[in-house]
Formats: structure tokens, C-alpha cells, sequence
């Protein structure tokens, strides 16, 4: 993980979300990624879904 330096020279980690799965900041970018998926693979039903650990958005293929 890279490490930032302010301009009074502290060092300070980015923030890290509390989840593992890949984020997407919107809904709309979520179902963006879910129509090129469709597009480009044979997958199954995918929903997205605003995450309660970090309020982004994730995929899943369970249902709504």
C-alpha cells in the first residue's frame, strides 16, 4: 500500500475499506460494469448492492 506525505512532511496510510470485494462509487457505475460483463462473458444473473460496512457499491449473484 503506498504511503502519502502531506506538505508538513507527516506520512499518513489512504483510507481502506472495511470490505474486500471490489467498490464502485455509484449505482450507476455498478450496473455500468454488470451490462459490460454481460456483454463480454456468460455469467449468471448479477445484482449490485450498497454494501452496510463501507455505503458503496458491490456485485453479487444472489437475488434482490
Amino acid at each position: 500500500m503506498a504511503t502519502y506525505k502531506t506538505s508538513n512532511s507527516k506520512s499518513f496510510d489512504p483510507i481502506t475499506p472495511s470490505c474486500n470485494k471490489t467498490i464502485y462509487n455509484s449505482l450507476e457505475e455498478a450496473r455500468d460494469m454488470i451490462r459490460h460483463i454481460r456483454e463480454t462473458r456468460t455469467v449468471m444473473e448479477l445484482n449490485a448492492y450498497r454494501c452496510t460496512a463501507s455505503g458503496m457499491w458491490h456485485l453479487t449473484s444472489k437475488s434482490k
